[in-house]
C-alpha cells in the first residue's frame, strides 16, 4: 500500500506557531482515538502525538499561559492544552 502524503499546515497560537498535520487530524483513526480518550488515554495521547507531528511532549513545554508567561519544566496547564487543541482544531477542521 502506498503511503498517503501528508499535509502539514503551521497554526499561530499565543504568539508561536506549531506544525500541525492536516491529514491526521482528518483521519478516521486519529478522530476515533480522540473520542475514545477517556477510555484509552494512551491512544488519545498517541492520535494528538501524530496531529503535533511526533512532538506533543515539545509542543507542551512551550505552550505559554494567557499572561503569556511560558511554562515550568511541567510543561503548560491542562487548561492551556486545552485552549491549545480548541485552537487546533478550529483552524484545520474541514470548513463547510
Amino acid at each position: 500500500m502506498e503511503k498517503k502524503k501528508h499535509e502539514v499546515v503551521q497554526v499561530g497560537f499565543r504568539g508561536q506557531e506549531f506544525d500541525i498535520d492536516k491529514t491526521a487530524f482528518a483521519s478516521l483513526k486519529v478522530q476515533t482515538a480522540l473520542n475514545l480518550g477517556d477510555k484509552d488515554p494512551r491512544a488519545a495521547n498517541e492520535a494528538m502525538n501524530l496531529i503535533c507531528c511526533g512532538r506533543v511532549v515539545e509542543y507542551i513545554g512551550r505552550i505559554p499561559g494567557e499572561d503569556g508567561e511560558m511554562p515550568d519544566e511541567l510543561g503548560c496547564s491542562s487548561d492551556d492544552w486545552q485552549e491549545f487543541t480548541s485552537a487546533v482544531a478550529e483552524a484545520v477542521a474541514p470548513k463547510n
